[in-house]
């Protein structure tokens, strides 16, 4: 076991409590500013809608491939996509699509008794359980030239998921004691003096327990920095998926939804509750895609003529090859001319079949647009999936989108951000980016799952005013039209603060741009 106080842990949960500090700074919906007029770096969503407001404007289904959508929010309900060819509730396929009742969209995640699916395993604990009875008392010299390629991922996935389960055990063994303290002094603080004692109250509250006490000064200093009980509730539950879901080999996540997983083939499962259980980062994506302008609440979305579709396709874990596959073609047999899809993972075992939905898209004339990913990393060297280059040739259809910031100085780019100067596309607003949550609220959220959506919200509003462009040129007019940062040097992702020019970590070496792409956009299609 660890020692109970881990300094990379405190440095870690220190690094959580300023950024919440520092969330309370950043100035409301600045992914809407533009970088010359304002000196932050925007998308120039303001400037874009003035220079077109003379320009008719068609309404652009976006199709949302995430976690669910709250699509009875105060500020998303009246762009929500209705499929009006289905009635409502009437137990009927009334469209003859295969999909009974999806009015708003379909979930991938459920069974048709209704039951959904909220947690599930990375997809290293998946292969790792698929090719264990294979090989898990077998040397390399034991394996046939046939078998060698599962066997070394298998031998690679093994050893990545030993390492994640001591580290995530660890820590979680850690926030475990620390909330126990937080449990303990809420309860005897708050029958006191209140649910609102202070940090006063805080250290002054004893107890007999030899490693609660051990705590007690971390757990104030930690209070003090803005870490409070929410913020520690909400680590002790992203720990505790990992330990129980995430890298579990015994969870079988999957064996509620009673279909045959390898069979790709198959697409008639799910039900159409596209919110539940867990809708929060899909609602915060569809919010930064086209939550409701001018209406005097919450926030304003990029594209304000769109309807978003909803696709629940993402749980509390790693993405389902098949599920993305079958949401992708949905999305295109139901009329999206854009595709946002704010997910990804390291290992991508039915690939072909979501390459496949991919060249289903490009041949319908459908956008996708895809976060790059938030591990820091070079995804030239480490793949991220899903991504075009399955084949040589790679799909024509498709953007990949790293996170930046407000700033427009060595900090630019999001910590969190991979990059990649063949891979990423170009970058986008992703850090303390505000958005609508679940329940009528709003929130700022970090990633490049923020990211693709800004850019996905800038395509939707480009097309809604020239719906004559293909998607090959509507990605070609934002990919020529980001704005270039100069030779502006950044701090590259995932290193100690070592700089480098900002147009090496993507092919554009610019960030997503709605005024200028409008401004294109009226010479080259007035």
């Amino acid at each position: 076991m660890r020692n109970l106080i881990n300094p990379t842990l405190v440095a870690l949960i220190v690094s959580v409590a300023f950024s919440v500090n520092a969330q309370n700074l950043v100035s409301k919906q600045w992914h809407h500013k533009d970088p010359e007029t304002d000196k932050i770096a925007g998308v120039s969503t303001e400037r874009a809608l003035e220079l077109l407001k003379n320009r008719e404007s068609k309404p652009v289904v976006v199709a949302i491939l995430d976690s669910g959508m709250d699509i009875d929010h105060e500020d998303l309900e009246g762009n929500i996509w209705v499929n009006e060819d289905e009635i409502p509730g009437n137990g009927i396929d009334d469209d003859n699509n295969g999909y009974v009742d999806d009015i708003h969209g379909w979930n991938f995640l459920g069974a048709a008794d209704g039951t959904n699916l909220q947690y599930a395993n990375l997809e290293m604990t998946r292969l790792f359980r698929k090719h264990y009875p294979r090989f898990n008392e077998k040397e390399a010299s034991d394996i046939d030239k046939a078998d060698k390629a599962d066997y070394e991922l298998f031998v690679e996935v093994r050893g990545k998921l030993e390492m994640e389960i001591e580290e995530s055990q660890g820590e979680f063994m850690q926030i475990a004691a620390m909330k126990m303290f937080y449990d303990q002094a809420d309860s005897a603080l708050g029958a006191n003096v209140g649910d609102d004692y202070t940090i006063e109250d805080l250290e002054g509250f004893e107890t007999e327990d030899a490693t609660l006490a051990q705590y007690k000064e971390f757990v104030v200093g930690m209070t003090a920095q803005g870490l409070d009980k929410k913020e520690m509730d909400g680590y002790f539950h992203y720990l505790e998926a990992g330990v129980k879901y995430h890298y579990n080999p015994n969870f079988l996540d999957r064996e509620i939804l009673g279909d045959d997983y390898e069979n790709v083939s198959e697409s008639k499962y799910g039900n159409p509750d596209v919110a539940a259980p867990d809708d929060e980062h899909g609602t915060h994506v569809g919010g930064l895609v086209g939550a409701v302008s001018n209406n005097s609440l919450g926030v304003d979305g990029i594209c304000k003529n769109v309807k978003l579709m909803a696709l629940r396709t993402v749980p509390n874990g790693d993405e389902f090859d098949k599920d993305v596959a079958n949401s992708i073609r949905y999305a295109v047999d139901n009329g999206a001319q854009i595709i946002n899809m704010s997910f990804g993972k390291s290992y991508s075992p039915q690939v072909q079949a979501v390459y496949d939905a991919i060249k289903y898209a490009e041949e319908k004339g459908v956008l996708l647009i895809h976060a790059a990913g938030n591990d820091g990393a070079n995804v030239d060297k480490e793949p991220n999936y899903p991504n075009p280059y399955v084949t040589k040739k790679p799909a024509s259809n498709f953007l990949t989108i790293g996170a930046s910031s407000e700033n427009m100085n060595e900090s630019l780019v999001g910590p969190f951000s991979n990059y990649g100067k063949k891979s990423v596309d170009l970058f986008a607003p992703g850090v303390a980016v505000m958005s609508t949550m679940p329940g009528d609220e709003y929130k700022n959220q970090d990633g490049t799952s923020m990211a693709a959506p800004v850019t996905t919200g800038v395509a939707a509003l480009i097309l809604s005013y020239f719906p004559d462009l293909t998607a090959v040129q509507l990605k070609d007019l934002l990919m020529i039209t980001a704005y270039p940062m100069g030779k502006e040097k950044v701090e590259l992702p995932g290193s100690e603060g070592e700089l480098v020019p900002f147009k090496k970590l993507s092919r554009t070496g610019g960030i997503v741009n709605a005024y200028r792409a409008a401004k294109k956009a009226l010479e080259m299609y007035p």
